[in-house]
């Protein structure tokens, strides 16, 4: 009955869509955030232009892993392990198939602008005056908050707030500080379009708590693979670099207009695009 009442809360009812339109349309939980954003509508387009129909379900994290779990969704390629939404996989590992990384090497930490005088976690405890005893974070449900609450615990920050918010709140609120040469902690992570032209570096984590080989793993729900198998080849294939995908970071940041600018890098990256479609096999 809660998980129910989460999911009717988020529009991820069946009731809400037709039984032919689940069938024919593959339904995409999409994260809120700069790497989610690019991924997510990189794939509606190349899955479009192969004659797929495509539906992006903007909820919570927690609804999407959830989602997926039940059927409501059929994947979602946002899932940053082994360390970051580890609390979301784990406890449905074996209600979803893990197609793998998208993308390697990535990072999560907190971070703070070069002119900052921490290094590390530890030093914040003695510096909560300098930076107003403050993290700005993202959205509530996000893997990074959870981790970040833990960090406080950790490194005794008793006395300091976690600031929620979005993607886009917290990279406005970076980029304010750095032109004023203000101290600030954010969560971050790579690839992001906030390390491209701003001096930014992350604090130290003695503790360990945050991962710095973490990997972006696209995932589904159970079954797809048997009801849509031209799909879920092409979702199994999807793969792509950091250097690949921060340009389209740095314009979806830009102009917010994810759509237009995932169709110019599809456009823009013919070959990488075969291999997706699988035409190089």
């Amino acid at each position: 009955m809660i998980l129910r009442s989460l999911l009717a809360s988020t529009g991820l009812l069946l009731g809400a869509v037709s039984p032919l339109a689940q069938a024919d349309t593959l339904r995409l939980g999409i994260g809120e955030w700069a790497t989610g954003q690019a991924s997510t509508y990189v794939l509606k387009a190349v899955l479009e232009d192969a004659g797929h129909e495509v539906e992006i379900r903007s909820v919570s994290l927690a609804a999407i892993w959830q989602g997926l779990s039940v059927g409501e969704l059929d994947a979602f390629t946002g899932a940053w392990l082994p360390v970051t939404q580890a609390s979301y996989y784990e406890g449905l590992a074996d209600q979803i198939d893990d197609l793998g990384p998208n993308l390697n090497d990535a990072r999560v930490g907190l971070a703070v602008p070069s002119y900052a005088e921490a290094t590390s976690m530890a030093d914040l405890a003695e510096a909560g005056d300098a930076f107003g005893e403050r993290i700005h974070g993202i959205d509530p449900g996000a893997g990074i908050m959870a981790l970040t609450e833990r960090a406080m615990e950790a490194y005794g920050l008793d006395d300091w707030r976690l600031i929620a918010g979005s993607d886009a709140a917290m990279s406005k609120t970076l980029e304010t500080a750095m032109g004023r040469e203000e101290p600030i902690v954010v969560t971050a992570w790579a690839p992001h379009p906030v390390f491209s032209g701003q001096s930014l570096r992350y604090l130290e984590d003695p503790e360990g708590l945050y991962s710095q080989d973490e990997r972006i793993h696209t995932v589904t729900r159970q079954g797809l693979a048997e009801d849509k198998p031209a799909i879920t080849a092409i979702l199994d294939r999807f793969a792509w670099s950091a250097d690949d995908v921060q340009g389209l970071m740095e314009a979806n940041q830009a102009n917010g207009d994810y759509e237009a600018n995932a169709r110019a890098w599809v456009e823009a990256h013919p070959e990488l695009v075969a291999e997706w479609l699988g035409e190089n096999d």
